[in-house]
């Protein structure tokens, strides 16, 4: 768990948004029809251990390139033929062959490819403009997509199609702090603590207000207590403020606004936060 006396250390953290540090990955590539879109799943890795091996070790005799864009240091080609996920080839990250699925899993090769049938789960796929970016493995999403379960490489039915959208509808992260900060110093009546800041998951829409908060919290001064009963005047109060005030950029993904997860500063050396600039 991340200390408080780490989150309040500095305007930048409350700045930033609570997400682990990761790095995203090259999608994998998947045929439907005419089209080739990506593939934001990784049958492979359900393969049995003896495959990945042959995997790993042939990616080290070709010197197959790497970055943190593509750990796995590969990029499998896929192909979805009439509900079945088959496997194509496998190549190195700049398109080099390595494998095709065939020579991968003769045993139960036809033709040049294979059937997934070792793979079951869920995958996700898509094709046209970035809509969404997180920096950390698959957290992405385009304007067209399409979730599947698998059950032994079949398409089960009921196969959900998404159009997702970006909405910029928001202002600066630090206006909409200035703004909830001192939206809650004038809604407060009462003590606050001289250190203070909110953390809020929370989800907006089209116009940029606040519809849905998942889960909120009040943070202060190390060794004080984190509020998050929902009937703490305090933390009301910071969310009244929050809700009434800021604007934010939203993502229709998947069906629904997406979440969004912040710290928000709200008080600092007893007085209400606002941005230092430096002096020239």
């Amino acid at each position: 768990m991340i200390r408080v006396t780490l989150l309040l250390s500095t305007v930048a953290c409350f700045l930033q948004p609570f997400r682990a540090s990761a790095t995203g990955q090259a999608a994998e590539r998947l045929i439907v029809g005419c089209d080739t879109m990506s593939l934001f799943a990784l049958p492979l890795v359900k393969a049995d251990s003896a495959v990945l091996v042959r995997l790993e070790k042939r990616l080290k005799e070709i010197d197959a390139p790497w970055s943190t864009a593509c750990w796995r240091a590969y990029i499998g080609v896929w192909r979805l033929d009439k509900g079945r996920l088959w496997l194509e080839r496998v190549e190195t990250t700049e398109g080099d062959p390595v494998f095709t699925g065939a020579e991968l899993f003769p045993k139960s090769a036809e033709g040049s490819r294979v059937r997934a049938d070792w793979f079951s789960g869920e995958i996700r796929y898509g094709a046209g403009k970035p809509v969404y970016y997180q920096h950390d493995g698959f957290k992405r999403n385009l304007e067209r997509e399409w979730v599947a379960m698998l059950s032994k490489g079949r398409v089960k039915r009921g196969t959900k199609a998404y159009r997702n959208r970006r909405y910029e509808s928001g202002v600066e992260m630090v206006d909409n702090v200035s703004r909830v900060a001192a939206a809650f110093d004038s809604l407060h009546v009462g003590k606050s603590p001289d250190l203070l800041s909110l953390y809020v998951v929370f989800a907006a829409d089209s116009t940029g207000r606040v519809v849905r908060i998942d889960r909120a919290r009040l943070l202060s001064e190390k060794g004080s207590p984190v509020v998050s009963d929902p009937a703490d005047p305090l933390l009301q109060a910071a969310l009244r403020a929050f809700r009434s005030v800021s604007r934010w950029d939203a993502w229709w993904v998947g069906g629904a606004w997406k979440e969004q997860a912040y710290f928000i500063p709200l008080r600092r050396g007893g007085a209400v936060w606002k941005l230092q600039r430096k002096r020239p």
